[in-house]
Formats: C-alpha cells, structure tokens, sequence
C-alpha cells in the first residue's frame, strides 16, 4: 500500500532536514577541523600537523601566500588558522628565510627582549616567544641561504648569518609547537642548500625565562655587584623597576630591564658562549678595539672575551626611548652606556669565569 501524503511529507522533510544537518556538519568540519586538508605548506618545507602544533586552536589551517623560486632554498610562506567558532582569533605566522648581521637576536629592534625568550637546549641554536621566533643554520649554510623578495632571490652577504625566522602577525602560537615548526623547517632548508648537520635532526628542548619580578637596585638582573651608575638613572624618568631573565640553558644567559618612569625606557643585557653567536661576531670586528693582555675585543655595548672554557660574547641593547632620555640629560650618553656596559660586564664575568677588564674607554 502507498504511503499517504502526510506521510510522503514527513519522509520529504526528514530527508530535507538530514541533507541540511550533513551540509551544516560538512562546512562545519571544513572550516573549524584540519579533515581532508593539505599534508604540508610552503612547498613542502613544513608539515601540516607541526603548523597545526604552532597555532594550537581550533579552525582550520592553510596556506595563504608562497614566495620561492625552484630549486632554491629561500623562502616565505604564510600560514594561517582561521575559524567559524564564536570567540576564535584567527592566527597567522609568516615563515622566511633571512641572512642577518652579527649576533641579530641581540642587537636588532625587530628581535626585542632576549629575556622573554625561550631558548632551545642541545646544540642547534634558536629561540622563541608567542610572537615569534629563528633558528640559525649551521655555519656551512651562512654562504649558501640568503633572502627572498618576491621571485628575486638576495644571495646571501659575506658576513652574513643565516637563519629561518617566524612572525606570529595575528594573534600568538604556542613555543614549543613553534620551536618544533622552526626547527623542521630549517632542517628542510639546510637539505636543499646543502648544509645540512645532524643538530638539526633532533627536537628541541626549551629553557623557559623566568617570571617579571620587581628590580633590586643593588643586584640587577640578579648579578651580585651589578647596579645602573647614576647617570644612567633618571629620577621620574628612568629608574629601575622590573626585570625578566632567561637563564636556563648552558650558553645563553638574557635579561630585560625594564625601567620605571615617564620615558618607557627599557635595556637588555646578554652573555651567550654559544659558538654560532661568537663566530658571527667575529666574522665583522669593525668598530672593535683589542683589549688589553689579549682577553679580547669590544666595541660600544658589546664585547667579546676569552673566558675558562672558550670565547663568551656580550651585548647590551638600550631602546630607543631610553636612548632618547638619556642625549637629553648628558652631554655623553656613549659614557653612560660605557659605564653601564663595563659594570655588566664586571659582574656578568663570573657567570663564565672570564678575566676582569675594564670596558668602558675615559
């Protein structure tokens, strides 16, 4: 017997409403899940599960722009996270290749607070924060990886140090995702250029900093002896106010100050005998003055020494705001940050068993 037409209707709408909720899943499945999605982004130089790792939410990970000329090592590539959920922020990191000066991470405005950094353990070389993060390439890659703008590859500089950076541009990712994602993708690097070495092979370890804690004056950054000279405080301008420090690792030691007072006035200091760091010094010494008894070299805010166990490099990074405060209050600001410099230096000496020097020229 037929079935009667109410009851045509109800199979119609049942029906209806099953393709509707199968439409609903499968969209919803597209745009907030990674199911059928690409297996690896950037031309195959990051897999899909480490960006998914990166940007450790829900939604759905793509591709959004490649930058990269065939056959050729350099790059830059968007990946994004996106999703439909109420109350996502959609995430965004740009991965590139890059051929820096010197000792980048601690001497550049783009890599800020080296104390805010998580650095990775073991012997590759790299660190990262929410908002980004680099892996330097092994010294045999420095003349085989430069950059990238557009489909115009920049050949790498002589004195250059090459590395894979990532900026987070929208919202943060994860660090230790993001480490494992720099540290993947550098290793790919190094395969096409040639370079490659088995540190690259493993999977970080990262040291994280410490938590912001208030400054003691008579101990910054926790170094015993270690205090600002008095030009370098600026009463209501700039004085000492908090502090962060990465400490961690074997080779790296990093602390931001950061100052109390109208300027927003903030200082890093670093000390690092990681040999990727102390070569990229060496490979420029422009600017650089012998110290005396050969314990070696320095130059305005950084320094090199030869230490117990090998070379240890020294910088500090003033900002601009400090920087700023301190040319409209003395005549010479390169004597404060000389003097600055020569007391970190002094009490940060201890943390390698360096020789004493005085830094700081009259």
């Amino acid at each position: 017997m037929p079935p009667s037409p109410r009851r045509k209707k109800s199979l119609l709408i049942t029906a209806g409403t099953l393709v509707a909720v199968s439409a609903l899943v499968s969209t919803h499945i597209w745009q907030n899940t990674n199911v059928l999605g690409s297996p690896s982004f950037c031309d195959q130089r990051v897999e899909s599960r480490d960006a998914q790792r990166a940007l450790n939410s829900s939604g759905r990970v793509s591709e959004g722009r490649l930058q990269s000329s065939p056959g050729e090592p350099e790059f830059t590539c968007v990946i994004e996270r996106t999703s439909r959920f109420l109350g996502n922020t959609d995430q965004q990191v740009t991965l590139t290749t890059a051929n820096e000066d010197g000792p980048f991470p601690y001497t550049t405005h783009v890599w800020k607070n080296p104390g805010a950094r998580s650095y990775f353990k073991g012997e590759t070389t790299g660190a990262v924060t929410p908002t980004g993060g680099y892996v330097v390439l092994p010294k045999s890659c420095w003349d085989k990886v430069g950059n990238i703008r557009g489909t115009r590859v920049i050949p790498p500089d002589d004195d250059g140090v090459s590395a894979v950076e990532a900026t987070v541009t929208k919202g943060q990712a994860d660090p230790e995702g993001l480490a494992l994602l720099l540290a993947h993708a550098a290793q790919r690097v190094a395969a096409d250029a040639g370079c490659a070495t088995p540190p690259l092979e493993k999977s970080p370890e990262l040291a994280a900093p410490d938590g912001v804690r208030t400054t003691d004056v008579g101990k910054v950054c926790g170094l015993p002896g270690f205090s600002l000279p008095d030009d370098a405080v600026l009463t209501g301008v700039a004085e000492p106010g908090q502090e962060q420090i990465s400490k961690g690792t074997k080779d790296v030691w990093a602390c931001d100050l950061t100052l109390a007072g109208s300027a927003g006035a903030a200082v890093s200091f670093t000390a690092t005998s990681d040999q990727n760091m102390v070569d990229a010094v060496l490979q420029d010494t422009h600017g650089f003055r012998k110290l005396p008894d050969s314990h070696g070299i320095a130059a305005v805010d950084q320094a090199v020494l030869h230490c117990a166990e090998g070379d240890v490099y020294f910088a500090a990074h003033w900002n601009r705001e400090y920087a700023s405060a301190l040319s409209d209050n003395h005549d010479r600001v390169s004597k404060v940050r000389g003097n600055t410099f020569d007391n970190f230096v002094a009490s940060a000496a201890d943390l390698y068993s360096c020789p004493d020097v005085t830094l700081a020229e009259s």
